[in-house]
């Protein structure tokens, strides 16, 4: 959204500019300042909200981001709440804290509701729609912009109060749809099992599974999920089971907190253990901090680069800007479906790889083209050509492509790569790593943008160069394989889950007429 605004003259001139001149010397430092805040905001909710992501929840955590992000959104548009550049800064500033606290729990749940087999699917199937926004934004611009209607407002405060509706609508998606992860649920420090069997059988019978089933006399299969048809006996999922499968595989370690502490200070204990967690010995070298480097280079060069898209083509004096812009959003189009059909089939080291290269070459000959140069005008600006154009707005589109390629894999990745226990915690480390990258990418672009727009081109390539190297010192690449909750044994609950064991298979017919009237009457909110 921001880069169309920064492109935008009545933008600039409303709230860029000192003197009421779109070309003052002001401007460019205005819209530093205020591309920064955006980043800052999410660098405080990734961190933040990442690690009290473990700690209340994935679901909550994702609510309040998105109602933040659209509310902030909202006011940002109306000049009642912000009549100048200032309160405009601020306004995004809390919106980045929106968007920042959304990232870590959003592909957490993912990641721990997805089976192995597909996971990378699921991962890239939600990060495709940031595609599918990028196209509403850029669809949104054209309409307003390009076609300029006589609507009474400024066209810009239409376009920024469009653009936050779709965050209060996926809030009341979330709200209504989407629950709680049962392995959070199932975490050492929350132990609700019940909870956890309740939304697994519950989400599979609104899924309509259809599973293996066996007769009354036999004994129904532990691993078998699903609905009752007839007669016939059908096994769900209980809180004894998942009590026995996770002391079994060694996580039951329970953090012991006094009941006279605070609920403030147990979140702040939590995330200084999390904290201490992802800086140890066992992940820091071959997980955090090969991540962290991906993600403070990927975002440099990407966020540095998609912000100042339109104003790069304006400086370039690219013609038809809109439907250049509306190309390059479109170019996110076949580097998710890339993702999509071989992230579980080739891995995601190789992909990560590859399109981070990729998109490093996008750049370079970006970069060439701009620097060879065309015919020049009278006041010897660049006069942009057809071959020239062309060159170019194919170069940002590679750069895109493969651009989305490296973030699709980078989310699958950072979620699956950390244990149950720091996971969200560990994606929000890992993103707030990324908005510094960000803050530096808008302070550097926004010096060099108006005189050396090649720099910033080769710049970002090199910042991609160099992050393609950090896949190779990862831990390990995680396709096909179970998701790690690496926490310790707890022998005695382990035993008590054992002896619950029988009695609970006796008490399945029970157990399940009961779990199907609740389905029945209660909504699905958990």
């Amino acid at each position: 959204m921001l880069s169309f605004l920064l492109a935008d003259s009545k933008f600039r001139i409303d709230m860029l500019s000192s003197d009421g001149g779109e070309d003052s010397s002001s401007s460019m430092e205005g819209a530093k300042y205020l591309a920064s805040s955006i980043f800052a905001g999410m660098l405080i909710g990734g961190t933040v909200l990442g690690f009290l992501s473990d700690r209340i929840g994935r679901r909550p955590v994702l609510l309040f981001g998105l109602v933040t992000n659209g509310i902030a959104g909202m006011c940002s548009s109306l000049s009642v709440f912000s009549p100048s550049l200032v309160s405009l800064t601020v306004w995004r500033f809390l919106a980045g804290v929106g968007i920042g606290s959304t990232v870590p729990p959003l592909f957490t749940l993912v990641s721990e509701w997805s089976p192995k087999e597909c996971r990378g699917l699921f991962v890239t199937a939600v990060a495709s729609f940031w595609m599918v926004g990028s196209v509403f934004v850029s669809t949104i611009a054209w309409c307003l912009f390009q076609l300029n209607p006589t609507l009474g407002l400024p066209i810009w405060r239409i376009f920024a109060a469009i653009c936050a509706l779709p965050s209060l609508l996926g809030a009341l998606m979330v709200y209504n749809y989407v629950p709680e992860s049962p392995r959070y649920l199932s975490a050492p420090d929350n132990r609700d099992y019940d909870l956890a069997a309740k939304v697994c059988n519950r989400m599979a019978m609104l899924l309509g599974v259809r599973v293996r089933v066996t007769p009354d006399t036999e004994k129904p299969d532990s691993d078998v999920i699903g609905t009752a048809f007839d007669n016939r006996v059908v096994h769900l999922l209980t809180k004894d089971e998942l009590l026995s499968h996770y002391h079994q595989n060694g996580t039951n370690n329970f953090n012991s907190c006094h009941s006279t502490r605070s609920q403030l200070n147990q979140d702040i204990a939590s995330a200084f253990v999390s904290l201490q967690t992802l800086y140890s010995s066992r992940l820091l070298p071959r997980t955090t901090l090969p991540l962290q480097m991906l993600w403070f280079c990927l975002s440099f060069a990407t966020y540095g680069i998609t912000t100042w898209i339109n104003t790069l083509f304006v400086q370039i004096q690219l013609e038809n800007l809109y439907t250049n812009s509306f190309l390059f959003a479109l170019a996110t189009l076949p580097g998710n479906i890339i993702t999509l059909l071989y992230s579980d089939k080739v891995g995601r080291k190789k992909i990560l790889i590859g399109s981070m290269i990729g998109a490093s070459c996008g750049l370079v000959m970006f970069a060439i083209t701009v620097y060879a140069g065309g015919a020049r005008d009278d006041k010897g600006g660049q006069v942009s050509s057809a071959a020239r154009t062309f060159v170019i707005v194919l170069c940002s589109i590679a750069f895109q492509a493969f651009g989305t390629m490296s973030w699709n894999v980078i989310d699958i990745l950072s979620s699956e790569l950390f244990p149950t226990s720091v996971r969200s915690a560990g994606m929000g480390l890992c993103t707030a790593t990324g908005r510094l990258g960000g803050i530096l990418a808008q302070c550097v672009n926004a010096n060099l943008i108006d005189d050396t727009p090649v720099r910033v081109l080769v710049i970002a390539s090199i910042s991609l160069l160099f992050g393609s190297g950090a896949p190779l010192i990862l831990e390990r690449d995680m396709t096909m394989e179970e998701l790690k909750d690496d926490v310790l044994d707890g022998s005695e609950d382990c035993c008590a889950a054992k002896r619950y064991s029988d009695e609970a298979k006796n008490n399945q017919s029970l157990e399940y007429q009961s779990f199907q009237q609740e389905v029945e009457n209660e909504p699905f909110l958990l």
